[in-house]
């Protein structure tokens, strides 16, 4: 099975190819909130470099969140419409997952939050030992489930990427015109607006 991968929850673009849960080629691009320029360009060059058109590819996985709001929101419209117009099957993953999924025994995924906070989750060989959430940093440090685990900022050196393990854990998307990211908090401009209202 051919795959088409990328995730847009941070700073990193992740876009890979993948046949039969084997990485074949990737790309990444270290941007400050232009992605929305890039993520379609992204895909194209992969796809040209395997010489590939979208019509060869079998399942496209996205990351749908946490992490930043534009890219969550970029990522997941490319891929609806693209298994939208390709009639391809459609699967998501959580971001932190999707950019730790390379990393052996315990972890915490954390992406910054701004202002002490973080999305974060706690990951064992691939199992959930927290959930997604949007947690204060110094929580965390505290919280017992957290003891023992290796601290993964996301970033650009720290970022490993397993695409069968995130095949495992990724769902289908029975209905894409429902398909929301996975924000796990309200903006600053929607936290600004309802202390005017």
């Amino acid at each position: 099975m051919k795959r088409l991968l990328f995730d847009v929850s941070t700073n990193v673009m992740y876009v890979g190819y993948s046949k039969d849960n084997i990485l074949v080629d990737f790309s990444i691009r270290i941007a400050q909130r232009d992605h929305a320029k890039y993520l379609v360009d992204r895909i194209d060059q992969v796809l040209r470099r395997n010489k590939l058109k979208l019509d060869d590819i079998g399942e496209i996985i996205v990351g749908i969140g946490p992490g930043s709001y534009t890219g969550l929101r970029i990522a997941v419209m490319v891929a609806k419409m693209l298994a939208y117009t390709k009639q391809v099957k459609l699967r998501t993953v959580s971001s932190l997952f999707f950019m730790t999924s390379g990393y052996e025994g315990k972890i915490i995924a954390a992406m910054d939050a701004r202002r002490g906070y973080v999305f974060s989750a706690i990951y064992e060989n691939g199992k959930v030992i927290a959930e997604d959430g949007y947690r204060k940093l110094s929580d965390i440090y505290e919280d017992p489930t957290s003891k023992g685990a290796q601290m993964v900022f996301i970033n650009d050196r720290t970022f490993e990427i397993c695409p069968k393990c995130i095949y495992e854990k990724s769902v289908v998307v029975e209905n894409i015109h429902d398909l929301i990211p996975n924000y796990l908090r309200v903006t600053e401009a929607e936290r600004n607006y309802d202390q005017k209202s």
